[in-house]
C-alpha cells in the first residue's frame, strides 16, 4: 500500500504526496514559457467550467520553493521511482521562471480537453499523474509516452 497525504499549505492549496514526493494523482503539471499564456490557459478552462479549485496558477517562484523544500524531505522510496525526478524537472523550470497550470484531469477526454486549450504555447513541461505512471504529455500526440513508473 502506498503511503499517500492528502494535506493543504499556508494558502490552503492541496498538497498531494507520495512517499514524501509531490505526486497529484488524476492532475496534469504544465510548466508554461510565458505567464500570460498560463493564466489564458487557466481562465479558458474556467470558462468551460472547470472551477477554481481543479484549475489553479502557480507562480515560479512559489514553485520554487514548494518542490525544493519537498526534493529536500522526500523519502526513500520518491527518489528510488521517478516521483522526485519529476519534482526536479518542475524545480528546474520553475528556476527558469515558468508559470505553473494545475488542472484536475482524471479522464483522457479531460486531459485532451486541456492539452486542446494550451494549443501551441511554448511549454516547458506537461506532467499527467495517473495512479502508478507519470505519462509526458505534449501538444503534439507522438510526443506523449510514459516517463515512469513509481
Amino acid at each position: 500500500m502506498t503511503k499517500r497525504s492528502q494535506d493543504t499549505d499556508e494558502q490552503g492549496h492541496s498538497l498531494y504526496t507520495d512517499f514524501g514526493a509531490f505526486y497529484p494523482t488524476g492532475h496534469i503539471v504544465v510548466a508554461f514559457e510565458r505567464d500570460d499564456d498560463g493564466r489564458q490557459v487557466c481562465q479558458e478552462l474556467r470558462t468551460a467550467g472547470y472551477d477554481q479549485g481543479h484549475c489553479e496558477i502557480h507562480p515560479a517562484e512559489e514553485v520554487a520553493k514548494a518542490a525544493q523544500g519537498n526534493l529536500d524531505n522526500t523519502g526513500f522510496m520518491a527518489r528510488w521511482g521517478k516521483s522526485a525526478a519529476a519534482v526536479k524537472k518542475h524545480l528546474q523550470a520553475a528556476q527558469n521562471g515558468a508559470t505553473f497550470l494545475l488542472v484536475y484531469a482524471p479522464k483522457d477526454e479531460d486531459a485532451e480537453r486541456v492539452m486542446s486549450a494550451i494549443g501551441d504555447k511554448p511549454i516547458l513541461l506537461a506532467h499527467r499523474y495517473h495512479r502508478l505512471v507519470i505519462e509526458d504529455v505534449r501538444e503534439d500526440e507522438a510526443n506523449t509516452h510514459m516517463t515512469s513508473p513509481r
